[in-house]
């Protein structure tokens, strides 16, 4: 998805995207984020021995080294592709990794600040889109704001799911600090904000009415979600939807797409 972020940042900056700026945008994307996706379950497994065991790490198949090693090897590969598309690009990418091992090694802890961090690095391809092909425009900051606050309500609701190891290695999420009843309510404003902002690219004349048919999907997803954590905000539910608002921001992704057409 966060590949396929970068595709569309591109198409929405320029009306002339080149084979190779789409190509190494979605690489650049797609192995920064597996860096930092490792470097998660590294930072993690300790306590993914309580919340998720079967994993890799936790479950002693992988070595701390290793994943370490992986990890390097992987966001090298990343970097090599970002600094072919330019210096800002290459700037941003560094920015982002950056961002992703303040995350993973410090502010994970502090719950929200965390959550908002991971957040950012989602919203972050669409302006690297647009910097790759050298025609960064403000509408591109909608679309990363939509990517960032559907995501933020998503890695709060995750906490519900997380609450256990989180509390036993003093993660403050807000599932941990509120309860799942506060983080259900907060996720459920996240999601509404979204849906309320994904109709701003419309109203402006940002995107074509291919937009419609997927941001309409992408919606009424959200506005089920937010009303089904809300009502039951158990960890059950927390896993199903966090689940859920997956396939949300993918129509929402595949919507910015056929609305660049």
């Amino acid at each position: 998805m966060i590949g396929f972020a970068v595709v569309v940042g591109e198409a929405l900056a320029s009306q002339a995207v080149t084979a190779r700026a789409a190509l190494y945008g979605f690489m650049t994307g797609f192995l920064l984020l597996a860096a930092s996706m490792i470097l998660n379950d590294y930072f993690d497994r300790e306590i993914d021995k309580i919340n998720a065991p079967t994993r890799p790490l936790a479950a002693g198949i992988v070595k701390p080294a290793e994943a370490i090693s992986f990890a390097v090897i992987v966001a090298s590969l990343g970097m090599f592709f970002a600094e072919n598309l330019g210096a800002l690009p290459l700037l941003i990418a560094v920015t982002s990794i950056v961002i992703m091992i303040l995350y993973n090694a410090r502010v994970k802890k502090l719950g929200l600040i965390g959550n908002a961090l991971v957040s950012t690095n989602v919203a972050i391809p669409f302006i690297f889109g647009g910097f790759a092909v050298g025609s960064p425009t403000w509408p591109l900051g909608i679309f990363a704001l939509l990517a960032f606050l559907s995501s933020l309500g998503r890695e709060i609701v995750k906490g519900i799911v997380d609450v256990a190891g989180d509390n036993a290695r003093g993660v403050k999420t807000v599932a941990a600090t509120k309860g799942n009843d506060g983080a259900a309510k907060l996720g459920a404003i996240l999601f509404l904000s979204a849906v309320a902002l994904s109709v701003l690219p419309l109203i402006l004349g940002l995107v074509s009415v291919y937009y419609i048919p997927l941001v309409v999907i992408c919606d009424v997803g959200f506005l089920l979600t937010a009303y089904s954590i809300k009502n039951d905000p158990s960890t059950r539910n927390a896993k199903r939807s966090k689940n859920f608002v997956l396939v949300w921001m993918t129509f929402g992704l595949l919507a910015f797409v056929f609305g660049a057409i």
